[in-house]
This record gives C-alpha cells, structure tokens and sequence, in this order.
C-alpha cells in the first residue's frame, strides 16, 4: 500500500516528534484517569500532536495530488491505523 510506506518513512524521518507526542499525550492521559489532570500536560501534548498534525497534513495533501481523492481516504486510515493514541484530528482539514 503506497500510504503505508509514505507515512512510515515520514514517521521515520520524524521519529522522536512522534515519539514526543505519544508520550506526552499518554501521560496527559495517565493523569486525567488518575483523578489528577494536569493543564501543563495537556498542553504540551496538545501542541506535541499539533506538530505531528501539521506534517501529515501537509503530507496528505502532496499524497492526495499524487494519487487523486481517493487517495484522501486510504492515507487517512492508515494514519489512524498507525497512531491510535495520537487521534490525529486535525486532518479534517
């Protein structure tokens, strides 16, 4: 699958961002189930997927001129298919 390999050797590129992110956003996580959120946590695992976000979009958007609109769909499943704890909304751009 051409999605697979285009967002593994980005995710490879950009391997301690999205390594960043999950571990921030796991820890944020950790601590809103213990009954302790933390704002700070939640921040910087916000802006942790933010990063990740706006370099798959930007990758999307050259995958979808590449391969056409289907293209759009196939990407976007493998991102969630691959990053489950990151929830990458912000390709609903």
């Amino acid at each position: 699958m051409r999605a697979g390999s285009v967002i593994g050797r980005h995710a490879g590129e950009h391997a301690a961002l999205f390594e960043r992110a999950e571990r921030l956003t796991v820890k944020a996580r950790r601590l809103e189930e213990a009954g302790t959120p933390s704002e700070s946590a939640n921040n910087r695992a916000g802006r942790a997927r933010q990063e990740v976000e706006a370099g798959l979009v930007a990758l999307r958007d050259a995958f979808v001129a590449s391969e056409g609109r289907d293209g759009r769909e196939a990407f976007d499943l493998e991102v969630s298919r691959r990053f489950p704890v990151l929830e990458p909304r912000g390709l609903d751009t």
